[in-house]
């Protein structure tokens, strides 16, 4: 006993000792002087240049002064620990500090040091990467054939993390701006080549070196006008290695806008988080120096990934450009709780060598307007739902337990995206979706190719049916009736809400039920417990079929003919609730994604201006009735 307590007051003293020798840097181009030590904003330091002369030590802050504008890559020297992270923030003002990366590579550079968290910065990249003399810019220790990723000729980035020598951990952003960010290069397959954050790592394993990226966390960021993705994560020489992934990255509350490829990225990676995130016109053309190509996200062998609670919006380009698709080599990956809506490639993409990977609770709008450029059937047009087994250059390879159930799409007339599943694709499970479309369009092509594949359907809604040419394997247990959606438009109306299913729909609760695991990730036979709308989807009752179950937050009564509107859904400040024929007491409880009470408002304006960026749900109660909508704070 004696021994621990010298052990506690020994580990005491020097968490004493290591947070008093933490140091606070400022840094300013209005007011810094390089000469100054940096130590107090009353005499901050000037140049990134400086800066670039310190190592941190664990507990340090490197403060830019709110205003400011700084050019040059900031190379930041040492590591945090697990108690005591470097900070880098902005100070002396609400808005941000701005660093031009001014043809660097990047604007942030973290080369082997971790437990880092960097905040409140505004960063773009595009200047070009040649000084006035002509040469190339460079940091010193970065020159040399080893190191030509050092220029920022082909490939720029906002924050690049590089692990070579050793797996790091610790990484927070939250905050950042991350915009402009492209190379200058002479050839001009480079030319989108820019991205917002990086997280790269290189292995060695003829030297059993093998280095992995671990405990990052996204937040709250706005990355736009990148020539390629937002985010990447990339393991480099651990190509046909399965049991070596970078783990714990989390994705939230982030915007993706105006990206040239897409959005997020991640590559050997594993218990993956991506919620509350807005992904818009992902494979941009808005300038020539983008990729032009690319789904909201798709993730790339990688294991135990949920993406929930995101709007994935109008994405562009000649393949993929789904609203979210899932690539090749993955595991236990789920997209749920998610708004698809006027994305070019489509709603559903799956590839080969997935294992329990699928859709589930998704409402998509208008996805899958693409034409092939050489009109052929079942290749580059939009689609509804692709199944397919590639899986790179070499034999294909079939999928495991791939599910797609209780997702609502609805299509107008201008549109006739196909469905398509590959021959040798595995098992597919698709049961209780519901297929809405227009009356007076072109007809919808189906193909489910049977060769070697074993296909579980059932309990699915097509409706106008005689709109679409339906494979015999999609009739089995069909239902054909109109499910009564309250969305009043032939066109679609851009509102997750607008696709609940009316009091009368004649759907509710005869779908196929969906039990039998405690497993939360046992997707087939666990159903999750809550529809698009935070409804409870019970395990012993059959379900509504779409992504809507037609039950209140907490299981109270619900109002059997659904009246109420949220105008509009997508809002900075405030709302209003529109309720069909009553003017009397309305009581609002709103709840964030995580379930948590965070606010009670009365009456029918809903002030949303205090609220963080994100999406929250309504729990809206009528003389004792309830009913949820979901809405956007912008």
């Amino acid at each position: 006993m004696i021994f621990s307590k010298h052990i506690f007051l020994l580990s005491f003293t020097l968490y004493l000792v290591l947070n008093v020798n933490a140091n606070s840097y400022f840094i300013s181009t209005s007011s810094g002087d390089d000469n100054n030590s940096g130590l107090s904003s009353q005499f901050p330091i000037n140049s990134i240049n400086k800066l670039n002369t310190f190592t941190f030590q664990p507990g340090d802050s490197i403060l830019f002064k709110a205003g400011d504008i700084w050019q040059g890559m900031f190379w930041l020297k040492g590591s945090g620990d697990p108690n005591n992270s470097i900070v880098v923030d902005s100070y002396g003002g609400a808005g941000k500090a701005t660093i031009n990366g001014n043809g660097y590579q990047s604007c942030i550079l973290i080369y082997n040091n971790e437990y880092i968290s960097i905040n409140n910065l505004n960063l773009y990249n595009e200047d070009n990467h040649l000084d006035s003399l002509g040469n190339t810019k460079l940091l010193a220790g970065f020159g040399g054939a080893s190191n030509t990723w050092g220029s920022g000729k082909n490939v720029r980035f906002g924050v690049k993390i590089v692990a070579t020598s050793h797996s790091l951990s610790g990484f927070r952003f939250n905050n950042l701006e991350i915009h402009n960010i492209y190379p200058t290069p002479t050839l001009s397959q480079n030319v989108h080549k820019g991205y917002g954050l990086k997280l790269e790592t290189q292995s060695d394993t003829t030297n059993f070196l093998f280095n992995i990226i671990s405990d990052v966390k996204v937040s709250n960021c706005y990355f736009h006008h990148t020539g390629h993705y937002g985010i990447w994560i990339k393991s480099i020489g651990l190509n046909n290695i399965d049991s070596v992934k970078n783990f714990d990255i989390d994705i939230l509350n982030c915007d993706f806008q105006d990206t040239g490829g897409s959005g997020f990225v991640p590559n050997k990676s594993k218990n993956i988080l991506v919620q509350g995130c807005f992904f818009n016109h992902c494979g941009s053309s808005e300038d020539n120096r983008m990729w032009k190509r690319g789904s909201g996200m798709w993730t790339f062998d990688c294991k135990n990934a949920i993406a929930q609670h995101n709007y994935f919006m109008n994405a562009h380009g000649p393949q993929d450009s789904y609203g979210a698709h899932i690539d090749y080599g993955n595991e236990n990956v789920v997209f749920q709780y998610n708004y698809s809506y006027n994305n070019e490639g489509g709603f559903v993409e799956i590839l080969g060598d997935n294992i329990n990977c699928g859709y589930r609770y998704n409402i998509s709008v208008n996805d899958g307007y693409r034409l092939d450029p050489n009109n052929t059937p079942w290749n580059k047009k939009g689609k509804i739902f692709w199944i397919s087994n590639y899986c790179g250059s070499g034999p294909r390879c079939p999928n495991t337990a791939t599910f797609i159930y209780n997702n609502t799409v609805f299509i107008n007339d201008s549109i006739n995206p196909e469905i398509y599943f590959w021959p040798n694709v595995g098992d597919v499970h698709l049961y209780n979706n519901i297929i809405y479309t227009g009356t007076n369009g072109q007809k919808i092509p189906t193909l489910l190719q049977n060769n070697l594949n074993t296909l579980n359907i059932s309990h699915n809604v097509f409706y106008d049916s005689s709109r679409i040419n339906l494979d015999t394997d999609l009739l089995n247990n069909a239902f054909f009736n109109d499910p009564k959606l309250l969305n009043p438009s032939p066109f679609g109306i851009n509102d997750p809400n607008m696709y609940q299913l009316q009091g009368v729909s004649p759907i509710i609760g005869v779908g196929k039920l969906i039990s039998g695991s405690s497993d939360t990730t046992n997707f087939l036979y666990n159903n999750g417990g809550r529809d698009y709308f935070g409804n409870i989807v019970s395990e012993n009752n059959p379900p509504c079929i779409g992504a809507f179950n037609l039950m209140s937050l907490n299981n109270s009564s619900s109002i059997k003919s659904l009246k109420i509107k949220a105008i509009p859904t997508m809002t900075i400040n405030n709302l209003t609730l529109k309720i069909k024929d009553y003017d009397g007491k309305i009581e609002t409880e709103i709840f964030n994604l995580e379930g948590n009470k965070i606010s009670k408002q009365n009456g029918a304006l809903i002030s949303l201006k205090e609220f963080k960026k994100g999406i929250y749900i309504l729990r809206i109660n009528i003389n004792g009735k309830m009913e949820n909508l979901k809405v956007v704070r912008l």
